[in-house]
């Protein structure tokens, strides 16, 4: 039987995904096992296309790692419904409204990946450093797609070899889930794959929207730092978290001078030294999360027009890259907003665009809130922006916190990595002259009884409120508040303690008898 590969999947340039912001898994039409695999060419196009697939499912990831947090908690000022929305940040999701299908869809991607290793491992056309390179990404690759399957699901299928792209279905692995134990062994496993391809080859010569050692080095910091926390691992994974996150700074990485520049689309984030790792989007490709940022964040235009910023400007009175279509389906909560940020701290203009209207003695009364971290761009002909940004998966002030993760579980003092991040989010002026108050761990005042943020006191408290301010919209929240712990997950969320992994859809348990239900979404 001829196995058949999707010729939109490997039909992908090195230096654009255009046509690649569609890839289900079934195909318009299709190529044969024995007419591919034969150059070094098409194991590049394969490659490419990997991250475009990878980059398909960007919302999904998004979703898995922030929207249970309690950032989303108000109802949408727009007007627009929330479709169901509001379950993930309430946590009532339940086995029939999941908040997602089919393990998010993630089994596709494994799926290819899959392939890319059996068909690099098996050839001689490559030369020795294009097979390393390749076996370093997909090994990376899978990893990380596994290491969301077990932070979410826990016990998960381990797929680890390619089958017919073409046919591939979840249901038709008819398989059991592994134990979540053997599931981490496996993305330990990956990492160490990858690790040894890469050798000591720190380079993002192609483009930091390739998977690279840098990337397996923060993936490696991620996992051994859950698996020293959730799984019993202890200190010595903690000791190997911290000593992967180190190396990190091996690559061409470092913080820039302004937190806003880092997401700023006039700065092209491939090229930008603070980015590890990023899902590229691009003019005619894809907008950011396959377009559901600007369908679940953002404001209708016109209904702005008669409302004020923070600065009494009326919105009507932007200029056109201003310019904004979207639906509201997830809204800010405003007590966040005003809370979870020092006022003189610039991330939080930088993050969040405030809603006023005037009131009868013409000031400006608070009505809602938006994100603008991700501002896109206004593209001649159109009449709205177009959110292009990347979609940052790894970045080096996200390394500095995990580095800080990693010393304050050993006991180890935090103040560098968290002064780092704290100096270029204020300013090196502003924050050499108001040590006392916004230097770790001075800053302290406020933070009683906070549903969002908490003291300095706590050091593992200081690092969730600097991951929160600095990577809202990332999709890290959910993940950092897991990793910490339940105590902390019931501080800051509406979950349930038996309820903190996914629920798997009754259709997917239908389709493969193996499977059963998540713990704690039996009834």
């Amino acid at each position: 039987m001829k196995k058949y590969f999707i010729y939109i999947l490997v039909a992908c340039s090195a230096l654009s995904f255009s046509a690649c912001d569609s890839l289900d898994m079934s195909p318009e039409s299709s190529i044969t096992d024995a007419n591919y695999w034969k150059t070094p060419a098409q194991f590049q196009a394969f490659n490419n296309g990997l991250h475009s697939l990878v980059r398909s499912r960007s919302y999904e990831h998004y979703v898995l790692g922030e929207n249970r947090a309690n950032y989303f908690l108000d109802d949408p000022f727009g007007g627009e419904a929330t479709q169901g929305l509001e379950r993930l940040p309430y946590n009532t999701i339940n086995k029939v409204n999941t908040g997602l299908s089919n393990f998010a869809n993630l089994y596709p991607q494994i799926n290819q990946i899959n392939l890319m290793i059996d068909k690099t491992e098996a050839t001689s056309i490559l030369s020795p450093s294009d097979k390393s390179k390749y076996l370093g990404i997909a090994y990376g690759l899978r990893g990380y797609l596994y290491f969301h399957l077990l932070r979410s699901w826990g016990d998960v299928i381990l797929h680890l070899h390619g089958t017919d792209g073409a046919d591939f279905d979840l249901s038709n692995l008819k398989k059991e889930a592994s134990p979540a134990a053997e599931v981490l062994a496996q993305i330990k496993s990956d990492i160490q794959r990858s690790e040894d391809a890469f050798g000591l080859n720190y380079s993002f010569n192609e483009g930091r929207y390739f998977w690279s050692l840098a990337a397996t080095k923060m993936l490696k910091g991620e996992v051994y730092l859950w698996s020293g926390r959730q799984c019993g691992g202890g200190e010595s994974d903690y000791r190997i978290a911290k000593q992967a996150l180190m190396d990190v700074s091996d690559a061409d990485v470092e913080l820039l001078d302004n937190f806003e520049s880092v997401f700023a689309y006039s700065k092209s984030t491939v090229k930008n030294k603070e980015v590890i790792f990023v899902l590229h989007n691009g003019e005619n490709e894809y907008q950011l999360w396959g377009d559901n940022y600007k369908g679940t964040m953002l404001p209708q235009s016109s209904y702005l027009n008669s409302y004020f910023d923070e600065d009494g400007v009326q919105f009507q009175d932007y200029n056109a890259a201003n310019v904004t279509f979207g639906l509201i389906r997830r809204q800010f909560n405003y007590d966040m907003y005003q809370t979870f940020f020092n006022d003189n701290d610039p991330r939080k203009r930088s993050t969040f665009k405030g809603v006023y209207k005037k009131n009868e003695e013409g000031g400006l009364d608070y009505f809602a809130l938006y994100p603008c971290k991700f501002k896109g761009t206004l593209i001649t002909g159109n009449s709205s922006a177009t959110v292009l940004n990347d979609n940052v998966v790894y970045r080096y002030a996200d390394c500095l916190l995990l580095l800080a993760t990693a010393k304050a579980f050993l006991g180890e003092d935090i103040s560098n990595e968290i002064n780092q991040v704290r100096s270029r989010a204020y300013g090196e002026e502003y924050f050499e002259a108001n040590k006392a108050t916004v230097a770790y761990p001075n800053d302290t005042q406020g933070y009683e009884n906070n549903r969002y943020v908490g003291s300095d006191a706590d050091p593992l408290e200081a690092i969730l409120k600097e991951r929160a301010r600095e990577l809202v919209l990332e999709g890290k929240r959910w993940y950092d508040l897991r990793l910490m712990g339940w105590d902390y997950v019931k501080k800051y969320t509406l979950a349930q303690e038996k309820r903190l992994l996914w629920p798997i859809n009754e259709s997917a348990l239908t389709n493969n008898p193996g499977l059963v239900q998540t713990p704690g979404y039996e009834d």
